[in-house]
């Protein structure tokens, strides 16, 4: 995120720095000026220039005569020489640069961090390229490992037990935002809503196809009548086939618009992000074809059945002036499968449903380690702004101290790291006096710089040692550090951590340990504690710094104030992020949450449409089955001799369908374990309560029937065509 400034207001961007050869290493012809040419990634900040996309370009006011034009980032000017074609949002999955520059002007974009070009240890950039002819992955990867032996080799300090990972473009892409070792969570998600969505797909289409089975029956009599003047059978199933995909087909186009109108509300029920994403969830070409696709295939075999049933046997029985009963309660036919698919399936999706459930229920109630009410949490980047680390560091002090001199704030300090969010770094440590060389020793953990009045305002006990004073943070101060319980158990197991040295990895100086704090989630609620450690705050970090507040009312009014506060010291600083705790706390919640969301309404979906379909053919064959009824009843059959006659039939295909949904959910489910928090995918109670109220629902939608069997004359059930 960079800093763009107009009008005398300085407003965040994203932007990317990448190579001479990029736009043409991916064969991309832009839509006004030029590309990068090779000799501008050449001279360190030799040649400040721009390419901006398609997007920002139209949000700049759409200039032609753009070309030429400068753009102020960071305080530097840039010139701009391009525009990328409409549509390129980059190769990065879910972000979309909104400029690029060249490497070569990395200190301009970035003036506080470290020499990256310089420094062996900053990781920082991601390679795209294109294989020759005839070269597999495989193969280029086998290279890639040559290479890195070779680099290991020559830099045994800093790329030991490096590797060089070369994936697909698409593999990548599937990797979101975790980069690898994310693809599987990633593909899990897919997965789970590709099954629901399916699974809600199959419920309908069964729901059809008993409506075509009902209706192919009653049109016996016409069928018949057409085959005797002359109609072929395939032509009959031909037009049979063609209601079917037509029903199909307005069905798929009514899902493609709504799918069209709802991509925004998805879009907007996600939580706000340090880095902008950007997600388009309405269907492209490509969706739009397979979906049709689908919906076509989904026709002709959900209508081929009814079409065969229709058209079979011998059709002058329809000629007969009274419809033939299709056999007694206990006969299996299809209508009887497609209920008990229903069932299956939905008790799945329920299931499903229930987990992401009561996964957001506990994911709220687990304690983040930190102050979860009556705090703000706004990120500033002086950096951005032209600032030095040792400049910037001193006006976010000032900055806080007149944020501590509202009356409404109890107090409000600074810190590197956003607990469930951003910032921070991580480095290698290593306690003293034990061998660096043994990769057991050896342990990332996560720093961040704080003030002394931090785990305060946070809300973060110290159990053990002392805080941070001000003497800490001095220039010729020791080195001392405050670790998390993690920390300390996992280099001093059982041990008092306080006193104890630990040192960076390769690096020389050790930090005294003075206290030892209370885990905080880092990543994600559902994680397991990772090695955390607080130094004093001197100076603001590269990626800058955020001040938290502590409100005596709610923080809500504070964000603004804050704000307020910043651009009265200096209106060019960049604020990259401000939200309350409660508003930050949405994004950790929101996987769970839109789990929930998502997989409940398809549940209640599901429910409902396995209800109607119960309902629909318990009713056609109620009504089927008229005449001998009307004959049962007329011989002496009780009434509620009829009413278990009917429940049992139904009764028997909502088990049948119960057993093979529980098997299975019972193998499905653990899919979705990794997204679950504090949640048993095979939670005995949510199986068992699930099953009891779609066997109720079952119960129901055969229980009206049934009463309507009672309701039968039988004088008139004998005279019933």
């Amino acid at each position: 995120v960079d800093g763009m400034t107009r009008g005398g207001e300085t407003s965040n961007v994203l932007g990317q720095m990448v190579s001479g050869n990029y736009f043409d290493l991916l064969e991309l012809r832009p839509f006004l000026g030029r590309a990068f040419l090779p000799e501008e990634d050449t001279a360190p900040n030799g040649h400040p220039v721009a390419v901006l996309s398609y997007k920002f370009w139209k949000k700049l006011g759409g200039d032609k005569n753009v070309i030429g034009d400068t753009i102020t980032l960071n305080g530097r000017a840039f010139t701009v020489i391009g525009v990328a074609p409409p549509g390129y949002t980059g190769i990065d999955t879910g972000v979309a640069p909104e400029f690029w520059v060249p490497l070569a002007m990395h200190s301009w974009i970035r003036p506080t961090g470290d020499e990256w070009f310089e420094n062996r240890r900053a990781l920082f950039l991601s390679f795209a390229s294109l294989l020759k002819p005839g070269v597999s992955i495989s193969s280029a990867q086998a290279q890639m490992k040559t290479i890195a032996h070779q680099l290991e080799q020559a830099y045994p300090d800093v790329n030991k037990e490096r590797a060089l990972v070369l994936v697909s473009a698409e593999k990548a892409k599937s990797q979101g935002f975790g980069g690898p070792g994310s693809e599987n969570t990633t593909q899990n998600i897919s997965l789970l809503l590709l099954v629901a969505a399916g699974s809600i797909l199959l419920i309908a289409c069964a729901n059809v196809a008993n409506l075509l089975l009902a209706r192919g029956t009653t049109r016996q009599r016409e069928i018949a009548i057409r085959v005797a003047l002359g109609a072929g059978r395939g032509r009959v199933m031909r037009q049979l086939l063609t209601e079917s995909v037509l029903l199909a087909a307005i069905g798929g186009i009514g899902g493609i618009l709504l799918a069209y109108c709802l991509g925004d509300v998805l879009v907007s029920l996600l939580p706000a992000t340090p880095v902008p994403l950007s997600l388009d969830p309405k269907p492209d070409l490509r969706v739009v074809i397979s979906a049709m696709l689908i919906t076509l295939v989904s026709g002709i075999i959900f209508g081929l059945a009814p079409a065969l049933q229709t058209t079979r046997g011998d059709l002058t029985q329809g000629l007969r002036e009274r419809a033939v009963a299709e056999g007694g309660f206990h006969r299996w036919n299809l209508r009887n499968l497609l209920v008990i698919a229903q069932i299956a399936v939905s008790l799945l999706l329920l299931i499903g449903s229930a987990l992401f459930l009561k996964s957001f229920h506990r994911a709220q109630q687990i304690d983040p380690g930190f102050r979860t009410q009556n705090l703000a949490i706004v990120s500033i980047d002086p950096a951005l702004a032209g600032y030095d680390q040792k400049r910037g560091g001193q006006i976010a002090r000032d900055i806080v101290e007149q944020v501590r001199r509202d009356p409404q704030v109890r107090s409000a300090d600074l810190g590197q790291f956003v607990p469930l969010g951003f910032g921070g770094e991580g480095r290698t440590i290593v306690a003293e006096g034990r061998d660096e060389n043994a990769e057991s020793n050896r342990k990332i953990a996560n720093i961040s710089a704080v003030t002394p009045g931090y785990f305060e305002t946070m809300g973060i006990p110290i159990l053990r040692g002392r805080n941070f004073t001000e003497h800490d943070a001095g220039e010729n101060a020791a080195k001392v550090a405050v670790i998390s319980e993690t920390t300390a158990k996992t280099f001093w197991p059982g041990e008092d951590a306080v006193g104890r040295r630990f040192r960076y990895y390769n690096r020389e100086g050790s930090f005294e340990v003075i206290g030892v704090a209370r885990d905080v989630k880092a990543a994600t609620l559902g994680e397991t504690p990772t090695p955390m450690l607080y130094t004093p705050f001197r100076e603001v970090p590269d990626g800058g710094i955020t001040i938290f507040v502590h409100s005596a009312g709610a923080p809500g009014p504070m964000v603004p104030e804050v704000h307020r506060m910043v651009r009265n010291i200096d209106n060019h600083i960049s604020i990259t992020y401000e939200k309350t705790v409660t508003q930050h706390l949405a994004f950790a919640f929101w996987p769970s949450w839109m789990g929930a969301i998502l997989l409940g309404s398809l549940g209640l979906l599901a429910l409902v449409l396995a209800s109607v379909g119960v309902y629909g053919v318990m009713a056609y064959s109620v009504s089927q089955r008229t005449r001998e009824l009307g004959i049962r009843m007329a011989l002496g059959a009780q009434g509620s001799e009829v009413l278990r006659l009917v429940l049992r039939q139904g009764m028997l295909l909502a088990a049948i369908g119960l057993i093979i949904g529980l098997i299975a959910a019972f193998s499905s489910t653990r899919l979705a374990s990794t997204l679950l928090y504090g949640v048993n995918p095979s939670d005995p109670l949510i199986f068992s309560g699930v099953t009891v109220l779609l066997a109720a629902a079952a119960f129901a939608a055969c229980y009206f029937p049934a009463r309507r069997a009672l309701k039968i004359d039988p004088v008139i059930a004998l005279r019933f065509e």
